[in-house]
Order: structure tokens, then C-alpha cells, then sequence
């Protein structure tokens, strides 16, 4: 009689099991971990990308700017209005720059005002498309900066000051109205990174030597004034300007 002996078929026990679900368990999470991070960075890299973005736009606002303030007063609700004031950190200037190739009228000259929101930490820029305006005209405003924590504009002239004009002038004073401080320093701390900005302006220094040299017409009023079309008397702009569009600035992290 033979007696048939039948082998157990070859497998895995269940030690090895659980040691291959351990494994592939430890080489999942660190897959998942290595993608989480790459996901991350990616989004990172993306938010810096756009707050990189908003800063160049913001700076080439502010150099645009810079370069066309014109020492030009405004007349708003028939108050006469320096070329540059800058009172409580709010600041607002006279420029040019303004094209019109359809020939619709517009004024060569407007009035830019930068206004910053602490609440909403925001800064505004905000722009009248005329130096004659009224106290019910409505600005085209837009948004320069978000995420501002921190921000302050101080005129030099070339020491600091956070006041222009610096000494309180008669407003029928059109030369006094005219002057510009020597530059602009603009500092903004945004997600905890602070930036500051140095920007030269137009020499006006000739219109204190104009002032000296020569008194009222015998109409009463300034020397060399002309009338533009928004109706403001200001010097004659190709009288004394100097090529003064060099650029000071520096970025700051």
C-alpha cells in the first residue's frame, strides 16, 4: 500500500504580508510628503511671482510719476493748490504726460493724489483728469499696493521733511506754489519686508532766482507768467527747465 505524502503549496506567511504593507505604507507617506512639498513650493514661488509683480508695477508707477511732475499749481473749488503738497502722508502733484491723438480736448496737465488706507492697507492712487477741479469730482482711483502694514512719504530738500511747502506762503504766490522739493523717499513694509524708494524731481531752483531778480508786472501779476488752458497761471515751462530726469532708487529687502 502506498502511501501518497502531498506537499504544502510555496506562499507568503502572514509576517511578510504585514512587513510588505509596513513598507509600501513608509514609501507611500513619503511620496505623498515629497509631492505635498512640491505642491507647496509651487504655490510659494506663485504668490511671490504675483507680489513681485505688484511691486515693479508700483515702482514704475511711481518713476512714471516722478519724472512728469510739473511745477504747475490747481485750482480746486477755487482754491489755489501748490504743484506738490504733501500734508498727513497724503501727497498730490501737478504732471504731465497726458496724449490726445483723437483730438478730444484733453488737458496735457492732471492731479495725482496717493492716499493709504491703514484698514484696508491699501495704496491708492487717485487721478483727476484736470488741475480745475471741484470738491464733488470723482477721481479715477486705483489700487498701487496691498498687504501695506506699513507706509510713509517724506519730501527732501534735501533733508527730510514731512510737510511741502515746508513754510506756509500766500496763496497768490504763484512762484512760492511752484517750487518742488529736491526728491521723494517712499517706504513701504509689506509682509514684514520693507522697501524704500528714492526719486529725484525737476530743479525748480530757477524760480527763486527769477523771484529775486524781477518784481511784479504792472498788472500785479507774476513775471514770465503764462496762461495754460485749465486757466492757471504758472511760469513759462521752456523758461529755466533743466534736463533733470536722473533717477535715485533703491530697493530695499
Amino acid at each position: 500500500m502506498k502511501i501518497s505524502q502531498i506537499k504544502a503549496k510555496a506562499g507568503f506567511t502572514l509576517v511578510e504580508l504585514l512587513v510588505a504593507i509596513a513598507i509600501f505604507a513608509v514609501l507611500s507617506a513619503m511620496g505623498w510628503k515629497v509631492f505635498d512639498y512640491l505642491l507647496k513650493v509651487k504655490d510659494r514661488n506663485a504668490t511671490h511671482e504675483e507680489n513681485l509683480g505688484q511691486l515693479q508695477e508700483a515702482f514704475q508707477q511711481f518713476q512714471r510719476d516722478t519724472l512728469q511732475i510739473l511745477p504747475l499749481t490747481a485750482n480746486v473749488a477755487g482754491q489755489i493748490q501748490p504743484a506738490l503738497r504733501l500734508i498727513g502722508q497724503n501727497l498730490s502733484f501737478s504732471k504731465a504726460g497726458v496724449t490726445d491723438p483723437l483730438k478730444q480736448g484733453l488737458s496735457p496737465y492732471e492731479r495725482i493724489e496717493y492716499q493709504y488706507n491703514a484698514q484696508e492697507k491699501k495704496l491708492y492712487r487717485l487721478k483727476y483728469a484736470n488741475l480745475n477741479t471741484t470738491n464733488s469730482a470723482q477721481p479715477l482711483s486705483s489700487v498701487l499696493l496691498t498687504d501695506v502694514d506699513q507706509y510713509s512719504i517724506v519730501v527732501l530738500n534735501p533733508g527730510e521733511l514731512d510737510r511741502w511747502p515746508a513754510t506756509v506762503s500766500d496763496a497768490n504766490d504763484i512762484q512760492a506754489q511752484q517750487l518742488l522739493p529736491r526728491g521723494l523717499k517712499i517706504k513701504v513694509m509689506i509682509r514684514d519686508i520693507e522697501y524704500e524708494w528714492i526719486f529725484s524731481l525737476l530743479n525748480t531752483n530757477y524760480l527763486l532766482k527769477s523771484q529775486s531778480g524781477s518784481g511784479s508786472d504792472s498788472n500785479g501779476g507774476t513775471p514770465n507768467s503764462n496762461v495754460n488752458q485749465d486757466g492757471q497761471n504758472h511760469n513759462s515751462l521752456n523758461n529755466g527747465f533743466q534736463n533733470n530726469s536722473s533717477l535715485n532708487s533703491s530697493l530695499d529687502h
